[in-house]
């Protein structure tokens, strides 16, 4: 699992190297996460994103942004048998589809978002009565993901603000999970993660 993690790293890395090449301007993003389950109320957390990105100017007031990012999701749950907590840190790869006019001193934009990503870390935690606080991997969590986000933003100078919602596609869960999280995985069924991202980027470049 460890040399699977470190590949998708290693290509991420070479694949964003490649974009930087050919950049109009490089940056630093970061932000919050503010993330729920689909399907499941009251189940909303906040958690961050951070990264790096890239920007490529194109006609008619396109552009295209890829970026490299963490983005650490997670969310609450009320089981019948207490609280629980599950958070998920992904390797995110987002491509930002940009469209807005240049009005020199500021740019609003539309952006539509495709990405994929690949869980680096999943913790799962429970606290009841009976057992107090307990935490464990949530080994069940499928590793990869892929989704769309929608939004918009404006950009002032350097600094670009950008507001998305996302949508993670498929089941959270894989197939089996253990007994003890029965609960978990009758609550859940076809759920994954869904939400608003708040982002904000400071780009070098011309």
């Amino acid at each position: 699992m460890r040399r699977v993690k470190t590949l998708v790293l290693l290509c991420a890395m070479m694949l964003f190297g490649s974009l930087q090449a050919n950049a109009q301007k490089l940056g630093v993003v970061g932000g919050a996460t503010f993330s729920s389950l689909s399907g499941i109320e009251n189940s909303s957390k906040t958690g961050w994103n951070a990264g790096a990105t890239v920007q490529f100017k194109l006609p008619l007031g396109f552009s295209i942004q890829p970026s490299l990012m963490y983005n650490a999701k997670a969310s609450n749950l009320d089981l019948l048998i207490g609280n629980a907590g599950l958070n998920v840190g992904y390797l995110e790869l987002p491509v930002s589809l940009q469209w807005g006019p240049d009005l020199l001193v500021f740019r609003p934009f539309a952006d539509v978002s495709p990405y994929i990503g690949y869980a680096l870390g999943n913790k799962f935690s429970s606290e009841t009565i009976l057992s107090g606080l307990q935490k464990w991997d949530a080994s069940n969590v499928h590793k990869f993901e892929y989704g769309l986000a929608v939004g918009g933003g404006i950009e002032v100078w350097r600094l670009q603000i950008t507001c998305r919602y996302n949508w993670n596609f498929g089941p959270l869960f894989g197939a089996e999970l253990p007994a003890s999280l029965k609960e978990v995985k009758d609550m859940l069924g076809e759920s994954n993660f869904r939400g608003v991202t708040l982002s904000m980027a400071f780009l070098f470049g011309n």
